[in-house]
Order: C-alpha cells, then sequence, then structure tokens
C-alpha cells in the first residue's frame, strides 16, 4: 500500500496518511502551527519559545540528549523555523533509536542527581564504587574522563559528549 488513503479527505486535496509518512508530516504541521503561534514579525522565536514548540511536539525535555541539545543552543537569540524543525527530527530520531537505550540508561546511572550531566562529582562517586582504582588513581581517571570527554569545557559530560566520548576507544568508562 502507499500509505495514502484517498477515501478519506479531510479538505479537497489532503488525504489521510499513515505510517512513518502520517507521523512525520503530523509533526512538521504541529511545529508549523506552534511556531507560527509564537513567532515575530522577523518570523523567529526565542529560545523559551523554542522549548514550548518542542514540549508541544512530543518531545521530552527532561530526556538526556534533549537537556545537552538545548544546552549547546541555550544562547541563540533566534530561531527560525528551520532551525526548530532540524532540533525537532535530531531529538525524536535519537529518541526512538532503541541502540541507545543501553546508553542511556549508563549515563543515568552516572549522572547521580538526575541534572542531565555526569560531573566531577558524580563520575568519582560511580567509579569508587566499582573499586576498580585506588584513590591515587582515581583523581586522574576522573580528569582524564573530563580531558576527553568534556569538549565545551563546562567541567561536566552532557548527553553527548558522554555518546562522543563512548566511541572512542580509549576512553570508556568502568
Amino acid at each position: 500500500s502507499s500509505g495514502i488513503n484517498a477515501e478519506w479527505p479531510l479538505r479537497p486535496g489532503i488525504v489521510k496518511m499513515s505510517g512513518a509518512a502520517a507521523d512525520d508530516m503530523v509533526g512538521t504541521v504541529m511545529l508549523n502551527y506552534c511556531f507560527h503561534r509564537l513567532c515575530s514579525d522577523l518570523r523567529v522565536i526565542t529560545f523559551e519559545d523554542s522549548r514550548k514548540v518542542l514540549a508541544a511536539n512530543m518531545i521530552p525535555l527532561e530526556h538526556p540528549y534533549v537537556i545537552a541539545l538545548l544546552d549547546d543552543f541555550k544562547n541563540e537569540k533566534a530561531f527560525t523555523y528551520g532551525m526548530v524543525v532540524e532540533l525537532y527530527h535530531r531529538m525524536k530520531n535519537n529518541i526512538e533509536d532503541n541502540t541507545f537505550d543501553d546508553r542511556l540508561k549508563l549515563f543515568k546511572q552516572y549522572d547521580l542527581d538526575s541534572n542531565g550531566y555526569i560531573n566531577r562529582y558524580d563520575l568519582k562517586e560511580c567509579l569508587q564504587k566499582d573499586n576498580y582504582y585506588d584513590d591515587k588513581e582515581l583523581d586522574v581517571v576522573v580528569d582524564l574522563v573530563l580531558h576527553f570527554g568534556d569538549s565545551n569545557h563546562d567541567g561536566k559530560l552532557s548527553y553527548i559528549e558522554f555518546l562522543e566520548m563512548l566511541e572512542k576507544p580509549d576512553c570508556q568508562l568502568g
């Protein structure tokens, strides 16, 4: 089947779709609607409004990937519709990709205060519980993990930095 049911027109020229095409179409239509309800005459919205649009479109703002991605854009003054659509699709694809489930579980184990970041304290506490390193080694390992993993040098690992770090063969946790 083509995914289109021509017997169910909403209005002339609009037909019902099913499957992934319908999900993408509905997501884009809802993004468009929400964006244009909030945008200024300049056709842009603020960072806070972009969060509202994403939340209204079923993006869980508490998800570590979403927190990290939004953190990368927090200093943007204005978001165009294209920027919001790109963020939406990146977030949606990552959240729905089941291959990230084990990595997300591992990240959450290390994120002791559940704030969406692994800081020095979180990392040290978790590695200490493993009893794999002695106290002298532990400080060195924590420093190395943050040195290699903290790409924006803010003293903590976001979920995205964590994922990138896990891809490096010489920088794996645990």
